[in-house]
């Protein structure tokens, strides 16, 4: 049985990914539960790029960055709304 090292590392990100995600609940302000989403989104995407390298194929690649332009797109204006909310 041979250990595929990208597989390994595709697992590891999305354990981590899912570390941050718990974080996403009690965050006690709403500033830490965007980081938290932030930093979610871009272990996912590390992780979609390593079982990129695993799997050959671009697709995954694709479709994780499409995801994190909407995350990020949707985090940027979440924290807009709110700031302008707030004073």
């Amino acid at each position: 049985m041979i250990l595929d090292i990208w597989l390994f590392t595709a697992v590891g990100f999305f354990i981590l990914t899912f570390c941050a995600v718990l974080r996403i609940v009690p965050g006690p302000t709403l500033n830490d539960r965007l980081i938290a989403v932030n930093v979610a989104a871009t272990l996912a995407c590390a992780g979609a790029l390593a079982l990129t390298v695993a799997m050959g194929s671009l697709l995954v690649a694709l479709v994780a960055g499409l995801t994190a332009c909407v995350v990020f797109a949707a985090t940027i204006r979440i924290s807009q709304v709110r700031k302008g909310a707030a004073s």
